[in-house]
């Protein structure tokens, strides 16, 4: 499904209901965070900054978290 929008629609609507329900951000948690190898690029061009990094895990990437103010 990559390259069809799906992914930026269901963040852009997920989003939408967090300020509905008045958050003030939102973060990739550990069920839904990223790693060196997967969709960093994707998160940061959707208004994603990284707030933390695990070197070498797994060994030879990074485990990154990303937050956005709404």
């Amino acid at each position: 499904m990559r390259g069809s929008g799906i992914g930026r629609r269901l963040l852009s609507e997920a989003e939408a209901e967090a300020i509905r329900r008045r958050c003030r951000g939102a973060w990739l948690d550990n069920w839904l965070d990223t790693f060196s190898f997967q969709a960093r690029g994707f998160y940061e061009r959707l208004g994603y900054s990284a707030f933390g990094v695990i070197d070498d895990y797994p060994p030879g990437h990074c485990r990154i978290f990303l937050a956005k103010k709404l």
